[in-house]
């Protein structure tokens, strides 16, 4: 039990690091764009805990700008939020939630509190530490990083004011770019060969599919470098 404790304050002290501060200043950033389309801070601050998603998060402020209904800002949501289902499937195994006594509802929050940013840290550090004990070092890391990500987003709302909208669009870019360095760093060739192609097809087929050469290019990514892993397999 002491080594669940350590490992839960293990988790708080990673996350109180580049990644929690990459998340708190991406959050700032998109609360200067929530601003903008006529958020007040409590709506801004409930996107946040509730849909716990940037391309959910900047889909709903978008849509919310140009006054759309609340059904068609709940499907837009909702669909740029389903991409995170491969995630949370893959880090529920991570995890191994089926072997834990927990209720429902909290493997649901447990779920709900996996941002991209605390899924990359689990695949990266799986690994390290014994399943039984992994679930421990994410609760502290999740719950950290889910704290920046509100303080950041409240900050965002007021610090417009003295910083140019333009710098905080820019720093929205931290999180990704974290991410980016982490994956390539993953001991986990798979990953490091679709990120690597994902982002080279990206750039080449923009011009052409505009916004949906984001999704085709991780298809693609994802799709090929599975292929690889396959046939190194047999």
């Amino acid at each position: 039990m002491l080594y669940k404790n350590n490992l839960y304050r293990v988790g708080i002290v990673d996350a109180v690091n580049v990644p929690g501060f990459a998340l708190f200043f991406t959050m700032v950033g998109f609360a200067a764009l929530a601003k903008g389309a006529g958020f007040d801070v409590w709506l801004v601050s409930a996107t946040t805990l509730a849909v716990w998603g940037m391309p959910g998060q900047v889909a709903f402020a978008s849509l919310y700008a140009t006054g759309a209904s609340l059904t068609i800002i709940f499907l837009a949501v909702s669909l740029a939020n389903m991409r995170m289902m491969l995630m949370v499937i893959s880090g529920y195994n991570i995890l191994q939630l089926n072997l834990h006594n927990i209720a429902l509802w909290k493997k649901v929050l447990l779920m709900h509190i996996m941002a991209i940013t605390s899924w990359a840290q689990i695949s990266y550090i799986k690994d390290k530490y014994p399943p039984n004990l992994l679930l421990s070092y994410y609760i502290g890391f999740s719950i950290t990083i889910y704290a920046f990500g509100l303080s950041g987003t409240i900050v965002g709302y007021f610090i417009n004011y003295l910083v140019n909208t333009e710098i905080l669009r820019a720093i929205t870019f931290m999180t990704p770019l974290y991410i980016l360095l982490l994956v390539i760093n993953s001991k986990d060739k798979i990953n490091r060969i679709s990120v690597m192609l994902g982002g080279t097809i990206v750039p080449v087929i923009y011009p052409f599919l505009s916004e949906w050469s984001i999704l085709l290019g991780g298809f693609l990514g994802g799709s090929i470098a599975f292929g690889f892993g396959l046939v190194e397999k047999k």
